[in-house]
């Protein structure tokens, strides 16, 4: 389901280029966008918001200046078997990167909340929401004593054949959803999360992360999740 165009894409554009601008003067900035270095000027130094009917289009051609998941993959460590992005959602910078370009990828979907189902990904929801006025929510592994506020969903490791458990909030349960993660790896979880999202009336607009594994992108299936945005994938 879209939603209308609204201010976040014109603050998106702001955050984005304020982010640019400490790679570059304004005169090549300038050049790039082709926006007036004076209203540039205006625009970073928050004195002029940009009109949100171009301010998309802006941002995209924005993106492509920059080699996004080739600064991410570099930052990324691997022993193998596990991925550790904890050096990417680091960088306060790079995750400024990283937020326009969750913006551009679903928009026009109606995103109410986004659920982190990792700490990594938490990150990521509470950047994006705190530019798009959304609101943030995350997972827990362990359970808690407020069993009215939150939701046990279980779900199996097939590797090892047993059930896991994890616990959402319950006031996330009714809204337009997207997960975000730091790196997808099993798709258990996501598929017993989207269902008891479903249950109650909500939806899963898609998954955002910072990486996946191939054998992950090879086990969901076409709509399964929504839509699927992955930086880099291993």
């Amino acid at each position: 389901m879209s939603q209308k165009p609204d201010t976040s894409a014109s603050l998106t554009l702001v955050d984005l280029l304020k982010t640019l601008k400490t790679m570059m003067d304004y005169k090549a900035l300038s050049e790039k966008t082709g926006i007036p270095v004076s209203t540039l000027t205006r625009y970073v130094t928050n004195k002029t918001l940009p009109r949100g009917k171009n301010a998309l289009a802006i941002v995209e051609k924005l993106l492509e200046m920059v080699d996004l998941e080739s600064l991410v993959r570099q930052r990324i460590l691997s022993d193998g078997e596990e991925y550790d992005v904890s050096s990417v959602v680091s960088e306060t910078q790079l995750v400024k990167l990283i937020v326009p370009y969750m913006v551009k990828e679903f928009s026009g979907q109606k995103i109410d909340s986004l659920l982190a189902v990792d700490k990594a990904g938490l990150v990521l929801a509470t950047a994006f929401a705190v530019l798009n006025n959304k609101k943030t929510y995350y997972c827990l592994s362990n359970e808690t004593s407020f069993v009215n506020h939150w939701k046990e969903v279980k779900y199996r490791i097939p590797e090892v054949r047993i059930w896991a458990k994890v616990y959402i909030p319950r006031n996330v349960l009714k809204s337009n959803v997207l997960f975000t993660a730091g790196v997808l790896d099993n798709i258990m979880p996501l598929t017993e999360l989207r269902s008891r999202i479903v249950e109650s009336r909500g939806d899963v607009v898609g998954v955002f992360s910072i990486a996946a594994t191939k054998q992950f992108l090879k086990t969901v299936k076409p709509y399964q999740l929504g839509k699927i945005v992955h930086l880099v994938s291993f």
